[in-house]
């Protein structure tokens, strides 16, 4: 009969059925830690439940999260099973601790796959950071032909970087390539001290995993992206803007917002036709995607309006992007049948926590600064309050 040893931390219904179930299985329980395995009972992974004695953990838990997942396995050799999983993979999970099978079918599969990307992405850095003694690290994804930093501590500068320059740093060993199979990305890490055999061997582990979770985003980006200009979708805004406020308060930093409506759109389309006006609107945003910073983010939120979110910028940053968006453009006018049409535009800015306290009054704001830009006549920017 298989002997485990029982810490019931957080009393649950869920917990009180594994229990049922392993002395039907014909496990023996003592209560309390001891040697051998332990199954504990949490609301989530706990360095501070971990006792001196035992080998290895079944942890049976209502939530957890990467890092925690990541700092008890750390700790000690175990699996994480969330408490709406079946009984039996309970089971199976203490057959596989009991022969030690703590690799690829272990934690990774059984609570990673719940795991966005970036949270894999911080796991897998960490780990890789801890295992080679380095001094920092970064990894970064392909998109294309570039290679954008996904997750990093600051070890390493945060540019892009050009798919033969990666290759290069692959090919003199300053960088691991992950998942091969599909050039996914690569890890580099500050002077570490032991070999990549040590910590490659969790990347691949999790390949397929974090494979997944690139299609996933990649899918999702395709979702939010506007099927007509370079921007992004209003669906898009409406799922980052939430997320950028909090970015910006956890920071301390301001987040401006600059709404933009093409003057007279319905015009150019009754006088040139609609194919017209589409060339007008990507012209737009081409425009508008040139100017913007890095991480800067540009949507098109309805059929004449476009947002810019500016994360660590004031009103005056917004305005002053909304007045240079507007020369340009005035500056070169589109050629449409032979006749020169001179672009307008109207914007208002709004930012956090200047002129509102959170998402949605952010976007009430600049959108009511908008409409106050157009009422004074269009063709110029105006800014919240002012």
């Amino acid at each position: 009969m298989p002997r485990i040893h029982w810490l019931e931390a957080h009393p649950s219904a869920a917990g009180t059925a594994l229990r049922a179930a392993l002395e039907q299985w014909d496990f023996e329980i003592l209560d309390g830690p001891g040697s051998g395995t332990l199954v504990v009972v949490a609301e989530h992974p706990d360095l501070r439940l971990i006792p001196p004695e035992g080998t290895e953990i079944l942890w049976w838990v209502q939530r957890g999260d990467p890092e925690q997942v990541s700092a008890v396995l750390s700790a000690r050799p175990g699996w994480v099973l969330l408490q709406d999983r079946p009984l039996e993979a309970a089971r199976e999970a203490l057959i596989h601790l009991r022969q030690r099978d703590l690799g690829s079918e272990g934690w990774l599969r059984q609570m990673m796959h719940l795991a966005t990307l970036d949270e894999l992405l911080r796991l897998a850095l960490s780990r890789a950071i801890r295992l080679s003694q380095a001094r920092g690290g970064a990894i970064w994804l392909r998109r294309e032909d570039l290679f954008y930093q996904k997750a990093g501590d600051g070890a390493f500068p945060e540019a892009p970087l050009p798919r033969q320059v990666a290759a290069e740093l692959v090919r003199r060993g300053e960088a691991f390539l992950l998942a091969p199979s599909e050039q996914l990305g690569i890890l580099r890490l500050l002077e570490p001290k032991e070999g990549p055999e040590i910590f490659l061997r969790d990347f691949e582990d999790m390949a397929p995993l974090l494979l997944n979770a690139w299609r996933l985003e990649e899918s999702r980006a395709l979702s939010f992206r506007d099927d007509l200009t370079v921007a992004q979708n209003r669906r898009c805004l409406e799922a980052e803007l939430p997320e950028a406020v909090r970015s910006s308060a956890a920071k301390a930093e301001a987040l401006a917002l600059l709404f933009i409506d093409v003057d007279d759109l319905k015009r150019v389309n009754t006088q040139y036709g609609h194919p017209a006006g589409s060339l007008l609107l990507e012209t737009v945003a081409r425009t508008a995607q040139r100017l913007c910073r890095a991480h800067d983010r540009l949507y098109r939120y309805g059929g004449d309006e476009f947002c810019i979110l500016m994360p660590g910028t004031t009103t005056q940053g917004a305005r002053k992007l909304g007045e240079r968006l507007l020369q340009v453009l005035r500056d070169h006018p589109l050629e449409l049948g032979g006749e020169r049409l001179t672009v307008s535009l109207s914007a208002g800015v709004a930012a956090y926590p200047e002129n509102a306290n959170g998402a949605n009054p952010l976007l009430e704001q600049a959108d009511r600064a908008l409409l106050r830009a157009k009422q004074q006549g269009k063709g110029r920017v105006v800014v919240a309050g002012g």
